[in-house]
């Protein structure tokens, strides 16, 4: 469950903030240890030279999932053939130096053969992945999509407060497989640089404006026997926005990110990639915001698998929200309902699976908020907060459809959170929240709790 927890900067004034979390989370267990034939690829033993003309082969047993990396370096053409253990052949691939990626279909036998042209020699480099690391590629890569269609950066709010320090976010166990992350952000914009410099005006809204917004993220992973991983996710923003009334923002922005993690049975895994397009920030009325944005790019560095190989990716991502806030006898009402895609598209693709094909992560989430500030003398208050939606996930925006929904099942999520919050006016404040999300029919449910404490340094 996504939580936002604005504070109220001091001019002047920095803020400590302390994290403490927990989740329970669980996670299918993969195989932990190589095939025969995948240990032998790692000590070089499937590595094979052709002599101009000539061929060479090499035969071994491989589990399903695992993937090997072949590797052809020549200075002219060469070929790379399989054949499964029922004599069935795929050409991997034909031509000059080149790098490919085979993922055994089926546990069994697989024999490969080199071939080199006339003009040159063929030499074959071979490297295997685990079925416990092409599953930890897997996870990652949606991981990865989770966290990008979860927050977007606070700059582009037309609402955004100036005065709020940068929210703190907590993410769900499904979303992590663990722990809710602990995140650091940082945010500047030029109007905000040159007035601190006294290069500019204060206080005086830009009609034209540059900024910059980042954060890094860590979380945990859980194991199949229940120890923990260190995972981290970090992106940055490049953007510009454009007043074109005082009721309408527009802008362009520009995206890097970068996810990795490490595990005793997978080893390190790791993504990178950047996106760029146009984002839009309304107010409609007193209390109504829609905000939405588009973009596009290309997932770089992608590790071995999902039908990847070396080869990059088309991202793009599509996000909405529309936003209300209402005062009722005292309380705040806060409703809200979003929309968000994120889709990878193969380059190209890996041999021993189909040809590939788009692979996306959606959610459409209704999330009522209510809470309400109770002042208990002039200088302290308590604040409750409950939340109580859901969400319905999908992996292709045809899901959405009539007809898509009428031909599977939907996906639903339930999800609740309620906290409590004490602070002292313009000082420190303490807040505890729990929550819970259902995991539909794939997963248990995610329990999360989180200990905010948020401090001023000084005046």
């Amino acid at each position: 469950m996504q939580q936002i927890v604005p504070s109220r900067v001091l001019r002047g004034a920095a803020w400590c903030t302390l994290v403490l979390s927990s989740a329970i989370a669980e996670r299918s267990a993969a195989a932990t240890t190589a095939s025969p034939g995948c240990q032998a690829a790692n000590r070089g033993g499937m590595n094979m030279g052709a002599s101009a003309g000539g061929n060479a082969s090499r035969e071994a047993t491989f589990e399903t999932g695992e993937q090997l990396t072949l590797s052809v370096t020549t200075q002219g053409k060469a070929a790379i053939t399989v054949a499964d253990q029922d004599g069935d052949t795929q050409t991997l691939h034909s031509g000059r130096a080149s790098a490919v990626v085979f993922t055994a279909p089926a546990s069994g036998s697989f024999a490969f053969r080199l071939d080199a042209d006339a003009s040159a020699d063929a030499k074959l480099d071979v490297r295997c992945s685990t079925a416990a690391k092409a599953n930890a590629e897997r996870a990652l890569i949606e991981r990865r999509k989770a966290f990008l269609s979860a927050k977007d950066p606070d700059r582009i709010r037309i609402d955004r407060p100036r005065t709020e320090a940068k929210a703190i976010d907590s993410f769900v166990a499904n979303e992590t497989d663990g722990a809710p992350p602990r995140e650091v952000a940082a945010s500047i914009s030029l109007s905000e640089l040159a007035a601190a410099m006294n290069l500019g005006p204060k206080h005086q809204p830009s009609i034209l404006d540059f900024w910059f917004e980042g954060r890094y993220t860590t979380y945990d992973t859980v194991d199949m026997d229940a120890r923990r991983s260190d995972g981290n996710f970090s992106v940055m923003y490049f953007g510009s926005k454009y007043m074109l009334g005082p009721d309408i923002m527009l802008g362009y922005l520009a995206q890097f990110d970068q996810a990795g993690e490490e595990s005793r049975y997978s080893g390190d895994v790791s993504s990178s990639g950047w996106m760029a397009g146009p984002y839009m920030s309304v107010r409609f009325g007193p209390g109504i915001v829609f905000d939405g944005r588009a973009a596009w790019g290309k997932a770089e560095g992608l590790p071995n698998g999902i039908m990847l190989g070396s080869a990059s990716a088309d991202r793009g991502l599509v996000k909405g929200t529309l936003r209300g806030t209402r005062q009722i006898g005292g309380w705040t009402v806060a409703p809200s309902v979003g929309l968000s895609y994120v889709e990878d598209t193969p380059a190209d693709t890996g041999f021993g699976v189909s040809e590939a094909q788009p692979a996306g992560t959606g959610r459409l989430d209704v999330l009522p908020e209510v809470k309400r500030r109770f002042d208990l003398d002039s200088g302290t208050y308590v604040e409750p907060r409950v939340a109580a939606g859901g969400f319905l996930s999908f992996d292709d925006m045809s899901r959405l459809g009539p007809g898509g929904l009428a031909a599977a099942v939907p996906d639903l999520h339930w999800k609740a959170e309620a906290g409590m919050a004490y602070g002292i006016k313009d000082g420190m404040n303490l807040e505890a929240t729990g929550g819970v999300e259902t995991g539909g029919e794939a997963a248990k449910d995610a329990w999360s709790g989180k200990l905010q404490l948020k401090v001023p340094l000084s005046k």
